[in-house]
């Protein structure tokens, strides 16, 4: 017999919030110091609730990582919808993407912060390929995009294509990324808690597009 409705959207709605409230603990406390324990607290549920539904810590880190990154793309595409990438330019596709990081930058740095601990966390935890499924389709959503792009560049010649694709994508948007996340977290040079470098994140931006444009 197959669950019912209600059943569903009751575990949905439990797994949101375990979810949530990993998230906003990872957050504050980073995640190698927060416990299985702390999270089933915060999400009002028992310990073994808790590892019923994530096996690990391991697990659970992926989860969130992968339903926050969800969240976010699906928020950009509100904006301009993957879908229309066959009615810009590659090189108006590759700006707003390179905006899409300013904006994390400037409105949500909870995400970049925690993403670049959860690089940090899931290599030293050595997890495994089944492990990262989850993590490897966000992925894929992210690089769909990319390989969308690049390949419209083939067509329309708006940016180069003479560079691998894959270290195109490293060169390019990765390091624009991997910039606001340092810039997110403040751990650049001189840097100071309350200052605001969008200006110099929007010059590095100006940099990468005057190199793709060859």
């Amino acid at each position: 017999m197959g669950k019912s409705e209600k059943q569903i959207k009751k575990e949905n709605d439990r797994l949101k919030r375990i979810l949530d409230a990993a998230y906003d603990i990872f957050v504050e406390k980073k995640i190698e110091a927060v416990s299985m324990n702390e999270i089933a607290d915060a999400a009002g549920i028992g310990r073994a609730t808790l590892f019923r539904c994530y096996a690990s810590k391991a697990d659970l880190v992926i989860a969130v990582n992968a339903a926050k990154w969800k969240e976010i793309l699906d928020e950009l595409d509100e904006i301009r919808p993957v879908r229309t990438v066959g009615d810009i330019s590659a090189i108006d596709r590759f700006t707003f993407t390179l905006d899409g990081y300013i904006y994390l930058y400037r409105n949500r740095k909870d995400i970049l912060q925690f993403n670049d601990n959860f690089n940090h966390y899931i290599t030293h935890e050595c997890c495994d390929d089944k492990q990262l499924e989850v993590f490897y389709d966000a992925l894929y959503s992210v690089d769909m995009r990319f390989h969308l792009m690049y390949e419209k560049a083939k067509e329309d010649h708006t940016f180069r294509t003479d560079i691998p694709e894959d270290e195109f994508f490293r060169a390019t948007l990765h390091l624009m990324m991997a910039s606001c996340a340092h810039y997110a977290g403040g751990f650049i040079w001189g840097s100071q808690a309350d200052r605001d470098y969008t200006p110099e994140l929007l010059r590095q931006k100006e940099m990468i597009l005057s190199y793709i444009k060859g």
